[in-house]
């Protein structure tokens, strides 16, 4: 259980820590505070990839069958829910008011609308980069498959 926990550390450490930090971050130039934030995330997303990796390791036939069965629904579900919170007000004063805390420029005035404006289109923005992934990433695996096969 213990050794558990330390692999599920940094995933609450580096927000707490980044959101910790941001008092100094008000004091850094915008370029370095861009930069720090940039890492914070790709670290973030690559190591929460790492533990999903790490754990498909270990699965059986059945175990796996049904981890692609949430790979495949479980981004469906996360983008419907994703959608519905943009149309909610108290999510509309929630992430107003998270984004008017960051210290990019303080002081500034926040309007709602537009930071659900920018998550919408970040949002789309994601979902095109994810399709073009998922294209450019099957074929690279029919590719390799076609290679195989001809090898044989």
């Amino acid at each position: 259980m213990l050794r558990v926990a330390f692999w599920i550390l940094p995933i609450a450490v580096i927000p707490a820590a980044f959101f910790a930090a941001s008092p100094w971050l008000k004091t850094v130039s915008q370029p370095m505070m861009v930069l720090i934030t940039a890492a914070a995330v790709l670290f973030g997303m690559c190591y929460i990839n790492y533990l999903s990796f790490r754990a498909m390791r270990r699965l059986d036939e059945v175990q796996k069958a049904g981890a692609a069965f949430a790979a495949q629904w479980g981004p469906v579900a996360g983008q419907v829910v994703f959608g519905l919170l943009l149309v909610l007000p108290p999510f509309t004063d929630f992430a107003t008011s998270f984004v008017s805390r960051l210290p990019l420029q303080p002081g500034a005035t926040v309007e709602g609308t537009l930071v659900v404006l920018s998550l919408s289109l970040g949002f789309v923005v994601l979902l095109a980069l994810e399709a073009i992934g998922r294209v450019v990433v099957h074929t690279i695996w029919w590719k390799v498959m076609r290679g195989t096969r001809a090898s044989t």
